[in-house]
């Protein structure tokens, strides 16, 4: 089972060395039990990392742990032309933003926020924008069902039109949903659970190979 390939740059399944690294991390940077319980979900399966919810995401990609960048959906897409083996596993990759304001309660106040950041950005919400994990950074908030709140950092060059792209499950006009590739290969951008992170999730990180010779 394929789990690393080297086109131009590696395309890789995240190790679990970093496991202990990422909990003190945590740790250290958020004062919130309901915060740090939030993101100190990952697990370890066989040497790799297991488990992926976007604040996870976001906080390892906001870190120096890790070789490179969390996979776009451009670099998954390339990976499993390339022959990346991802079946049975998904990968989270960004947040899908519909409505300013979610019914779901636990997403509403966090729905809120980023509209109104796209707001003060002149970004008009339309009928739903995609906001990749390398857009993100987290904010503690006490209000927060997950004791946080995500920020659009100052780049938000990749903010696109969520119809931009095709997805397999996108019927719900509603909130704030995370974007992942399912285990059966499906894009997806409908799951409500932002903080669900189970054992078949994986972290698909890309480095340039070139550089790291």
């Amino acid at each position: 089972m394929t789990r690393e390939i080297t086109i131009s740059e590696t395309y890789k399944f995240l190790d679990d060395s970093i496991l202990q690294q990422y909990n003190e991390s945590v740790k250290s940077s958020y004062n919130s039990e309901k915060a740090r319980a939030t993101l100190t979900q990952f697990g370890s399966r066989n040497g790799e990392l297991t488990g992926s919810h976007p604040f996870m995401l976001v906080h390892l990609q906001n870190s120096s742990l890790i070789p490179g960048r969390i996979a776009t959906r451009q670099d998954l897409e390339t990976a499993l032309r390339f022959g990346l083996n991802l079946s049975g596993h998904y990968v989270d990759f960004g947040l899908a933003l519909k409505t300013a304001g979610d019914y779901y309660t636990p997403n509403d106040l966090l729905a809120k926020n980023l509209a109104w950041q796209l707001g003060q950005r002149a970004i008009k919400l339309k009928e739903g924008k995609f906001i990749p994990i390398s857009k993100l950074a987290l904010k503690e908030n006490e209000n927060s069902a997950y004791g946080l709140v995500f920020d659009l950092n100052e780049d938000e060059k990749e903010v696109e039109d969520l119809s931009k792209q095709k997805w397999i499950y996108s019927k719900n006009p509603q909130g704030l949903t995370r974007t992942h590739l399912d285990r059966y290969g499906y894009w997806i951008s409908d799951h409500y659970y932002l903080e669900d992170s189970e054992d078949c999730g994986r972290v698909i990180v890309v480095n340039n190979s070139l550089k790291s010779q």
